[in-house]
């Protein structure tokens, strides 16, 4: 279970500017294998022929691309499955009054268009329920679909939440694999996910001190925990938009629309704990290590990341001023440059301090800092930053 502790900083996304200027974010989900954050706002449409934009952005929040999708709802509860095939979005579908009824499977395409409601596409886990929304479970490869019995504002809706799996629901069968209730929250309802034993709701309201996140237990549907948000206080609009799973914790969105453009800020909760050592990719032709033990690695603890590495240069030259080891995943990666004091080869120093400087950078260069033009190995062995 994620511990709701307050979210931490540095966020992950500051003032990113969608593709559409005609509303705010609705729903934000974060794709691992291709490191891309996946944005779907409603366009201003007619209710019922509802057309939703999805923004997709680097993780850094530059816009790559867009798609316009008709005859989806409001923009809630957009996902993203990744496949063999291709990328697919699990977005609304049937709309009544401006909500989904219903979920549709679309491929998505490059500044493409597609219409939620071509039967095609659509997939109906159940029928005769009103605005649904869906998340995915990535720890259980779980289609998570919630429905309401009554059409009414999430503040006095009831309904239920039923899961899925993934890849039988991508083809249209629906058995449910575990279910849960739920009774009118008197909250407004800004997204909700599922990572393992647990279900995590985001609440709140536009320029309201309301912003909630719950953990609710799905076998008992109790609430473990709510934790109150504060993360960027102060900037124009703020209301809390979509929250997904990201890698192994959550991240939420906020909205924001500073002189009426539409951007999206994103924080995460801590992470929930230590995690194993994880290799780091790296030339290791030109950088051997010194053994398996000490190829480049990174460990979250916490908010910590410790970087493990002892590496020489085959070609036998001195290490130059500012010369790249290795590049950071953007997981690991500080939101300003780390200054980090590592060690080097006895023999390279001939008496002299044996502490290096190294430079971990926003980008994830680690980058070696040394007047001295050492020759010989250099490591970093408890070395650590705040993520």
């Amino acid at each position: 279970m994620i511990k709701l502790a307050s979210a931490v900083t540095p966020p992950l996304l500051v003032g990113a500017t969608l593709a559409s200027s005609v509303s705010v974010a609705q729903s934000v989900f974060w794709e691992t294998v291709d490191q891309l954050w996946y944005v779907c706002q409603p366009d201003g449409t007619p209710e019922d022929m509802d057309r939703v934009t999805v923004s997709r952005l680097t993780v850094d929040g530059v816009l790559v691309d867009r798609m316009h999708i008709g005859r989806s709802g409001h923009g809630t509860g957009l996902c993203v499955e990744r496949t063999a095939a291709g990328t697919y979005l699990w977005a609304g579908s049937m709309p009544n009054g401006g909500w989904a009824t219903a979920l549709a499977r679309i491929p998505y395409a490059e500044n493409g268009t597609a219409d939620a409601s071509d039967p095609s596409v659509v997939r109906t886990p159940r029928t005769g329920v009103y605005r649904v929304s869906a998340a995915i479970d990535p720890t259980r490869n779980h289609l998570v679909f919630r429905w309401q019995s009554n059409n009414v504002p999430s503040p006095s809706a009831v309904g239920g939440i039923d899961a899925y799996d993934l890849g039988l629901a991508a083809t249209g069968m629906f058995s449910r694999v575990r279910s849960t209730n739920f009774e009118a929250s008197g909250k407004t309802l800004q997204g909700f996910t599922s990572l393992g034993d647990r279900l995590y709701f985001l609440y709140g309201d536009q320029n309201i001190d309301n912003f909630l996140v719950t953990s609710v237990d799905w076998a008992s549907g109790a609430v473990l925990q709510s934790q109150p948000v504060t993360a960027f206080p102060g900037i124009a609009y703020r209301e809390p938009e979509g929250i997904c799973v990201y890698e192994d914790t959550l991240a939420f969105g906020i909205a924001g629309r500073p002189d009426g453009v539409r951007q999206l800020n994103v924080a995460r909760f801590p992470h929930p704990g230590t995690n194993p050592w994880v290799e780091i990719s790296y030339d290791n032709v030109a950088y051997p290590p010194n053994s398996n033990n000490y190829k480049p690695q990174y460990r979250i603890d916490g908010d910590r990341v410790h970087l493990h590495f002892s590496v020489d240069k085959r070609d036998g030259t001195a290490w130059a001023q500012g010369e790249v080891l290795f590049t950071l995943p953007p997981r690991v990666r500080p939101n300003r440059t780390q200054r980090l004091v590592g060690v080097v080869g006895g023999g390279a120093v001939n008496g002299d301090t044996m502490a290096v400087r190294f430079e971990v950078a926003a980008d994830g260069r680690v980058t070696i800092w040394d007047e001295r033009s050492l020759i010989g190995w250099v490591g970093a062995d408890v070395s650590f930053w705040v993520c």
